[in-house]
């Protein structure tokens, strides 16, 4: 269930078409002058307006008004003024992010079956990394610097779609005899909720707080004590990227800083991993890197490319397509669910291990450098200007 909300103040005397408010820049929507950062705010307005943008004189430009505006910090306050009416204000935050530019990560959704693995093998298993599918990920990172991060289902269900049955687990039995690998390889690999399960569909959909809250708490509790704090992310996809306000809300205040999403629409026109947000927002965000609510204190990455919905063979030419558009060529995120790794899931994926390889060395190759959501988004958090 979207909101309903005029995240782009149309109403308004004047308001900000680009950058909105929650807006966040990099070089790649703007140009580099003297080692600082301009963009070209614009705004729309009556078109006898004396617009001015934090106090430059904006051009007229067809129906919009243009200033070349230098964001400063992490945290920018656009202004927008008409001299000619004293009523006709408008202002956004913008974002800088120094580091989202030349970044990328792969994330991974449903994931719960390596750790039942690993727990059944605790006593033989000398590392983590003996798990054929955990595997898959340390030799990106080992071969390019790949960022992973995995989003976690508390529980089984009844594993329909699979033909060898796996018993019950659920992440209270997971074996903590691994926690301190967990924390040295904590720099790339990071885990966070997801779940509870992988079914009903769309659990969070039309969720209360107390629910996801419930099992967000449940999640992070278990993530810290087997694998430690250090690796427990403050950055999610929540399941099916659907979720009620109020339930962001409820995970947000455990420590979710962030959250990641497609930003898409269904052929029905509904919208697609994309939380409670209406479809104008949604259509916006999609086509850039990352967004922040600003009144819920949220910060939203776009998943880029689903990789178990490509053959091997187009996965490169996918990812060239995505890199034309300059204002998601910044950071890229990759995304692939655990089920597609095993041979007895319905859909199972013989290429997997390729698919991931083949993304990661793309991106090096189009010197995109391994990070985490933090080391873009939070570090920087406390910088205003």
């Amino acid at each position: 269930m979207s909101v309903t909300k005029d995240y782009f103040k149309n109403g308004n005397k004047i308001n900000f078409v680009f950058p909105i408010d929650g807006d966040c820049v990099n070089e790649h929507d703007g140009f580099l002058k003297d080692g600082k950062l301009f963009v070209k705010a614009k705004v729309k307005a009556n078109d006898n307006a004396d617009i001015y943008i934090n106090n430059i004189k904006a051009t007229k430009n067809g129906e919009l008004f243009e200033a070349d505006v230098e964001a400063v910090g992490y945290r920018n306050t656009f202004v927008a003024v008409d001299k000619n009416d004293s009523e006709a204000f408008a202002k956004v935050a913008v974002y800088k992010l120094d580091g989202a530019s030349g970044g990328y990560r792969i994330s991974v959704d449903d994931n719960i079956i390596f750790l039942w693995d690993i727990n059944k093998n605790k006593d033989t298993y000398k590392s983590i990394f003996e798990n054929p599918y955990l595997a898959v990920y340390k030799k990106a990172h080992d071969l390019y610097g790949a960022t992973v991060h995995l989003n976690l289902f508390y529980a089984f269900d009844d594993m329909h779609d699979f033909k060898n049955k796996r018993g019950a687990f659920d992440l209270s039995m997971m074996t903590d005899k691994f926690k301190d690998e967990w924390i040295e390889n904590s720099n790339w690999l990071r885990l966070s909720f997801h779940a509870n399960t992988n079914h009903p569909d769309m659990p969070y959909k039309h969720t209360d707080r107390e629910t996801i809250s419930r099992d967000c708490e449940k999640v992070n509790r278990e993530i810290i004590r087997f694998a430690g704090r250090e690796t427990l992310s403050d950055m999610t996809t929540v399941h099916w990227g659907e979720c009620t306000v109020e339930g962001m809300r409820g995970i947000r205040a455990l420590g979710v800083k962030g959250a990641a999403g497609y930003f898409e629409f269904n052929p029905n026109g509904t919208t697609l991993v994309s939380y409670f947000y209406p479809d104008d927002l949604v259509r916006y965000v999609g086509e850039r890197d990352f967004w922040v609510d600003t009144e819920e204190d949220i910060i939203y990455g776009r998943i880029d490319l689903v990789l178990n919905t490509l053959k091997l063979e187009d996965v490169a030419s996918t990812l060239d397509e995505i890199y034309k558009n300059p204002h998601r060529a910044g950071f890229m995120e990759v995304m692939i669910h655990e089920e597609y790794f095993y041979e007895d899931y319905d859909a199972y994926i013989p290429e997997f291990e390729e698919i991931v390889l083949t993304a990661a060395k793309w991106c090096v190759e189009h010197k995109l450098e391994g990070r985490t959501f933090g080391s873009v988004m939070f570090e920087k958090r406390n910088t205003v200007n």
